[in-house]
């Protein structure tokens, strides 16, 4: 009797482990209302570069992916721009200076600048994004001196961090679970008025349970559709064309 006890103990423990380990943190957003209720119009974006964080989590602790994340952070760029586009967004770098006199080293200091405001800021913006809408989070009006502001509506900030299990790390989850039992990574997109600086949109996208580490490999399977319902619910490019008609 005691035997038949202890199987079934395992039995549910067991089960509850192999759910952890595939459990994942949920997806959200917040954007400020009037993004939301189409006051303020965004068919015009310029790209800041993007950047992809990954790691390596084994039996030994964590190390860096530098070579993985250099390719991943090229493709979840590729990504958001594609969709982007899709939605009928017009896309710049912030790279570019179109017509402007500006060098490019002149234009590398201040992606630099504004980078490191976004950097100064984003911890607050990720424990407390429902501020956006009471406009508390801003880059200031530096963004302006990017060239490709003058013709855009809004920055991109584009980012993902992630992590992926070793054989060991993966097997240790399958029998315990708890946090860091499943690999898993999350695509950041934030957008900035390019005039004003002010955030006004914060999306953390996760990937899929069924994807598991294949969010390397399978970006776009990954977070495709979560990107394109996010476009659809800040209404922006085709979108709003076409609750215009």
């Amino acid at each position: 009797m005691r035997l038949k006890v202890e199987l079934l103990l395992a039995v549910a423990v067991c089960g509850i482990a192999t759910v952890s380990a595939y459990a994942t943190t949920p997806s959200w957003s917040y954007e400020h209302p009037k993004v939301l209720n189409g006051e303020f119009p965004i068919k015009y974006a310029c790209m800041m570069p993007a950047e992809g964080k990954l790691s390596r989590l084994g039996m030994k602790g964590k190390e860096g992916m530098s070579k993985e994340s250099d390719e991943w952070t090229t493709t979840i760029e590729n990504l958001v721009e594609a969709h982007l586009k899709t939605a009928g967004v017009q896309l710049l770098s912030a790279s570019t200076a179109g017509t402007s006199t500006a060098s490019d080293d002149e234009i590398r200091q201040v992606i630099l600048q504004i980078e490191q405001k976004y950097t100064d800021i984003s911890a607050k913006l990720n424990r407390k994004p429902k501020d956006i809408a009471k406009s508390r989070f801003t880059l200031g009006d530096d963004v302006a001196l990017l060239p490709c502001a003058a013709k855009s509506d809004v920055l991109v900030f584009v980012e993902g961090e992630g992590h992926v299990l070793t054989s060991g790390k993966r097997a240790m989850g399958m029998l315990v679970g708890g946090p860091n039992s499943a690999s898993e990574a999350t695509l950041i997109l934030t957008m900035a008025d390019a005039k004003t600086g002010e955030i006004i949109a914060f999306a953390r996208l996760s990937n899929a349970e069924s994807f598991g580490e294949k969010f390397v490999d399978q970006t776009e399977q990954t977070y495709g559709k979560a990107l394109d319902k996010q476009f659809t619910r800040m209404k922006i490019g085709l979108y709003l064309d076409k609750k215009k008609h």
